[in-house]
């Protein structure tokens, strides 16, 4: 069984649509008084564009996210 953890930072577009960036391997714990301003750090840099349109416009949410893997067959030949 393999688990791995993300940390999924969702943002409001400049369009009024929702944008995902996902962290691997995050530091576990962290709370939304801290990720708050580090979310608002990555809006005020202000270096990402698609299409025209700023994808990391307004902080929405933050969650982690853990997947487990289990294997029920391997190297089947």
């Amino acid at each position: 069984m393999n688990t791995t953890v993300t940390l999924e930072l969702k943002f409001g577009t400049a369009d009024g649509k929702t944008r995902s960036l996902s962290v691997k391997n995050p530091k576990s714990g962290l709370t939304a008084a801290e990720l708050q301003p580090a979310m608002a750090s990555i809006i005020g840099l202000n270096v990402f564009e698609v299409k025209g349109v700023n994808p990391y416009a307004a902080v929405n949410s933050a969650r982690y996210v853990e997947r487990t893997i289990t294997d029920v067959i391997t190297d089947a030949k």
